[in-house]
Formats: structure tokens, C-alpha cells, sequence
């Protein structure tokens, strides 16, 4: 990558640098065939700082969950609470502006463009209505197990269920089902335009992101939770039959 490469160069390297592009307020769709440097004149934006910005890796890794399962209750669902507003205010909105913008590009393909924009809106819609949930209703429960009263713990055994929870909770493992559906696994027709290429590249970093969450949720932060409630339910029991 130099000052003299075209953004479509530039993109051809790594999809990524996209939302890069994206926060520096350069929509790469408009400006294909433009130059770097010619595009930081026009916004007055320095060179060699977007330059170092766009020689960043932003590819999706896989995390080493392994500190995830000796890391306490508290830790996990802050992470999951901060992972929760990455989704809802960079990773979601990104992706759906990326949709917004098909039509202008890929009139070829009108069909997909207007499934994927009735499809993946429904989807952002229903993540978070299931954040909401989660975050009110199962983070609370298991902070609440550990910071209040007997009572009040009895009283939260008999309101809330962690297998409860967990069967609810399968039911948002496979939220971009439907994308894939009709996406046919992100399978590109063979006239895609860029912005349709970086399009399902995002819509398929989205998913290993969720599904990595979704791991944590499931692998990590239930198990720890189950435990927590089991040894709840038995004090209390303990505590029901010297009373």
C-alpha cells in the first residue's frame, strides 16, 4: 500500500481496512478508483496518519478462552456487557449501512440486496431485544445471587432458572441463520460489485464474532453460574431445616 494506491487496491489487501475507512469518513463505494492521497487532500485529513491507521490488522482472531475460564463472574459479564455495546454501536450499525448502500452498486442482484435488507434489520432488531434480556434479566440474576441476602436469594430461586435461561438462550446460538440462507453461505455471484464482496466479508466476521461470544456465554459463563446457584439452593436448604 502507498500514497498512489486506489482505494479498490487497497481494499483488495484487506476487507477490514473498510471501517477504517468508514470512521475517517471516506465510503469507499464513492471512491473505488480514487487515490489515497488524493482523498486525504480533498478531506484534509493527514497522510501519514491514515496511512499507519490503515496498516492495522482489524481481521477478526480468535480469542484464547482459556483466561476466560479461570476469570470470576464479575469479569465475565463485564466483558460480555462491553462486548454487547461493540455489537450494538460499531460491528451492527456498520454492516447495516454496508446493506443500506447495495442498491446503488449491485442493481444486478436486486433480489439478494432487497432479502438481505429486509433480513439482516430483523436480525439487529432481535439482538437487541436479546441483549436487553439478557443483560436485565440473566446478568442480574447471577450478580444478584452473589450480592444479596438469604431472603432475597430465596426469593430469586423462586423467580429465576439458569436452565431456564439456558434453554431460552439456544434458541439465539444461530442468529444469522437466515442470512446464510439466503445468502447460500455467503456463496458471491459472479458480478458482485466491491462493495457486495466487503459486504458479505463483514456479514461473515459478524458471525465468528457472535459465535466466539456465544461460546463464552454458553461454555464458560453458565457452567460457573450453574455452580454458583447450586451451592445458593443447598445453603438455603441447610439454612430452611435448622428454621
Amino acid at each position: 500500500m502507498s500514497a498512489k494506491s486506489t482505494i479498490s487496491a487497497i481494499l483488495a489487501q484487506n476487507f477490514a481496512k473498510a471501517y477504517t475507512l468508514h470512521t475517517l469518513g471516506i465510503p469507499f463505494y464513492l471512491h473505488e478508483n480514487d487515490v489515497l492521497e488524493q482523498i486525504c487532500e480533498q478531506k484534509n485529513l493527514s497522510l501519514p496518519y491514515v496511512e499507519k491507521l490503515l496498516q492495522e490488522d482489524n481481521t477478526f482472531k480468535p480469542l484464547d478462552t482459556r483466561k476466560f475460564k479461570s476469570a470470576s463472574l464479575d469479569t465475565l459479564i463485564s466483558y460480555l456487557k462491553y462486548q454487547h455495546v461493540i455489537f450494538l454501536q460499531k460491528k451492527i450499525p456498520f454492516v447495516k449501512h454496508l446493506i443500506e448502500q447495495l442498491s446503488s452498486k449491485d442493481t444486478q442482484n436486486q433480489r439478494l440486496i432487497n432479502d438481505l435488507q429486509i433480513m439482516f434489520p430483523l436480525f439487529a432488531e432481535d439482538f437487541v431485544l436479546h441483549t436487553r434480556e439478557e443483560e436485565n434479566n440473566l446478568f442480574y440474576y447471577i450478580n444478584a445471587l452473589q450480592e444479596t441476602n438469604s431472603v432475597q436469594k430465596y426469593e430469586l430461586l423462586q423467580k429465576y432458572s439458569l436452565q431456564a435461561f439456558a434453554v431460552a438462550h439456544d434458541t439465539h446460538d444461530d442468529e444469522l441463520e437466515g442470512i446464510r440462507e439466503i445468502t447460500q453461505d455467503y456463496s458471491l455471484p459472479a458480478d458482485a460489485s466491491l462493495l457486495l464482496k466487503v459486504t458479505f466479508w463483514y456479514l461473515q466476521e459478524l458471525e465468528k464474532h457472535l459465535k466466539q461470544h456465544a461460546y463464552i456465554e454458553n461454555e464458560i459463563l453458565f457452567p460457573k453460574a450453574l455452580v454458583l446457584e447450586n451451592e445458593v439452593k443447598s445453603k438455603w436448604s441447610k439454612h430452611s431445616q435448622w428454621n
